[in-house]
């Protein structure tokens, strides 16, 4: 019969069927014609330890049976605690051929066991070994014979481990000896060591009581749980020596190990918290509570891949620390459901807390960031309005001279028409009174010959062409403004950098004419992807440094090159030149050598900060007293400004 630790029978063969008669059929129970309760009777051999002997009333009398237990350390698989079987000693007694045949199959079994196994006589002298003895320890049975098993076994005749079998101890039947597995070093014949298990059960011989001894060679199993140890040890010295603290959970039981630094990192004794999931569980904050269970169903049902979370726990003190606990599943039953579950804390108090710091840190930042760009806005405003005042007074200046001729010709224009409206009033006043005579024809005559009409058609010709000179001039001036500053377009787009560097050229016109001449060395561009306007504004600036670097007068040269999928346009002075421990300063914010009141330090940051949104460099090279080049290196095409300008480019 087979029990479970809580004594219940979980199996039980024909013969025990017979004897009790409790059958395994469904729905049938014990018979009601037994001369006992069968019930009784498993109740007590569920319950028992160690061997003993049984009465069993019978409707021809009394029967006697010998019970041998065998014990069995419960598992997860299994929860088998022990194996009782009972011998019919009756049949013995009345037939010796019943003796024989079973002493026959016992000797079958004992020679196709692996286990070794020994019959120990009254007075502890060995009777009989199988095979399986002989391999494991290397004596023959016949060297086995009548010796003590201790004798033969012990590796040492003082070995205090084996002190138990030096008495007459299988007719003392020691409940100490025949109750447990006893884990023994051993040796063999050739003297090496090895571990053994040794399980006892005894019955009764005719000489008096006698003794099984089966014997297991656990040796390799014994190295194994000792590295296992060992690396279990390593494991979680290396895991609290880290800080952490180690737990390992039974799903099904709730039962609950956590290792020293578990409960320590928490101001707890050992026995201050209940060793439990639930003990667990009241230590942490009640608004967590949903958060464990979340993340755990999410790792039960395989939508984790581990089981990780933060919570907070309650300390001996009652104040509360941040814990991250992460843990594996390491069993299953056999339906794929989460056993066992072994992971670690980590109290990441302060790390929660600098945190929380750093994001009060960050939003601090962000803000003084906001601040700061805002004034950098206002700054580049300014800058820009500067340029725009600039570049105002030179457009008017430019714009002064066509407009004023203009102007005139429309003072001379008004003059001649008045003129020519006096001569066809007067020839419309002769018309109407022709029959007067002279008079009026006269009067038309004299207005006539004081228009100066032949003057007239010499010089109205003239004067259309040059105000429509002027007006011409004006128009361009202010297409060039509409080129420069592209008003209303300010997308991505591919555009004529030539077209841009000469409608700035034109912008500048007034303040570069009288100091420098513009050299063209423009090569073979293709249409570049880019925002116009902001790289007219690059030009603008470049053009206007180069233009303020000469003192008196000097040469501006801008060279155009293209090749590998990139464009090169470079921006020479014959100018004062740059400091060399000014040049690594130049692209900086607000960095500036102009006297104070003339200058925001923006102009080259605005250079740099545009060049690098379309994907490209600029660099400079400059000697005091030679000039200076600036060189801008663009992609013709770029994905910085959008999938579309690689598309078409492609």
């Amino acid at each position: 019969m087979v029990f479970r630790s809580d004594g219940r029978a979980v199996y039980w063969n024909r013969a025990a069927e017979v004897l009790f008669g409790y059958y395994r059929q469904p729905g049938l129970g014990p018979t009601q014609d037994a001369d006992f309760d069968p019930d009784d009777v498993f109740g007590v051999l569920g319950a028992a330890e160690g061997p003993f002997s049984l009465l069993i009333p019978s409707q021809d009398g009394e029967r006697y049976y010998e019970a041998a237990v065998l014990a069995l350390e419960p598992t997860d698989i299994a929860a088998i605690a022990r194996v009782v079987t009972l011998h019919d000693q009756t049949n013995l007694v009345r037939s010796d051929r019943a003796l024989r045949e079973t002493a026959d199959r016992l000797r079958a079994v004992g020679l196709a066991a692996l286990d070794a196994i020994f019959i120990v006589a009254p007075g502890g002298l060995i009777q009989f070994s199988n095979r399986a003895a002989e391999t494991i320890f290397g004596w023959s049975a016949v060297d086995m014979t009548d010796r003590r098993l201790d004798e033969l076994l012990a590796p040492d005749p003082a070995d205090p481990t084996w002190a138990g079998f030096r008495s007459d101890w299988v007719s003392e039947a020691s409940a100490a000896l025949f109750s447990e597995i006893h884990l023994l070093p051993a040796r063999r014949r050739d003297g090496s060591r090895l571990e053994i298990e040794l399980s006892l059960s005894s019955f009764r011989a005719r000489e008096g009581m006698a003794a099984l001894a089966i014997v297991r060679d656990v040796t390799e199993r014994v190295a194994h749980e000792h590295t296992l140890r060992e690396a279990e040890a390593r494991w979680q010295f290396a895991l609290e020596g880290g800080g952490d603290g180690v737990w390992d959970w039974n799903v099904r039981t709730g039962a609950t190990y956590f290792g020293p630094r578990y409960k320590a990192m928490l101001g707890y004794g050992e026995d201050e918290f209940d060793n439990s999931f639930d003990g667990f569980i009241g230590h942490v904050h009640p608004d967590d509570h949903p958060r464990i269970r979340t993340r755990l169903a999410e790792y039960f049902d395989g939508e984790a891949p581990n089981y990780s979370c933060d919570f907070r726990m309650r300390t001996r003190d009652g104040s509360y620390r941040w814990i991250h606990a992460r843990g594996l599943i390491t069993e299953r039953d056999a339906e794929g459901r989460p056993q066992r579950l072994v992971g670690t804390h980590r109290d990441v108090t302060e790390a929660r807390q600098a945190g929380d710091a750093l994001q009060r840190q960050l939003a601090e930042t962000l803000r003084l960031n906001m601040r700061l760009e805002e004034a950098q806005v206002q700054l580049v405003q300014s800058e820009k309005l500067a340029a725009i005042g600039q570049l105002a007074a030179g457009v008017a200046h430019e714009m002064n001279t066509p407009l004023g001729f203009v102007s005139s010709n429309f003072g001379s224009l008004e003059r001649y028409v008045r003129q020519l409206l006096d001569v066809l009033e007067a020839y419309r006043a002769a018309d109407i009174d022709a029959s007067a005579g002279g008079p009026q024809i006269e009067a038309a005559r004299a207005a006539y010959r004081a228009a100066d009409i032949a003057y007239l058609r010499e010089d109205l010709p003239a004067l259309f062409a040059e105000t429509r000179d002027g007006l011409e001039r004006v128009q361009r001036i202010v297409r060039n403004l509409k080129d420069f500053s592209r008003v209303g377009d300010q997308e991505w787009q591919f555009a004529d950098l030539h077209q841009g560097l000469e409608s700035t050229l034109n912008i500048l016109r007034n303040e570069i004419k009288h100091k420098a001449e513009v050299v063209r060395e423009y090569g073979e561009l293709p249409e570049v992807w880019c925002v116009p306007s902001l790289l007219n504004q690059v030009f603008l600036n470049l053009l206007a440094n180069a233009a303020q670097a000469i003192v008196e007068t000097g040469t501006i040269t801008i060279r155009t090159r293209s090749a590998d999928g990139r464009v090169s346009i470079a921006i020479s002075d014959s100018g004062c030149g740059i400091p060399r421990q000014n040049l690594g300063k130049i692209f900086a914010p607000f960095f500036t050598t102009k006297p104070s009141g003339k200058g925001t330090g923006l102009g080259l940051s605005l250079v740099h900060d545009i060049v690098a949104k379309h994907g490209g460099q600029v660099t400079v090279e400059s000697e005091p007293g030679i000039g200076s080049t600036f060189t801008l290196h663009l992609p013709v095409s770029s994905l910085i400004g959008g999938q579309a300008g690689q598309s078409e480019a492609a």
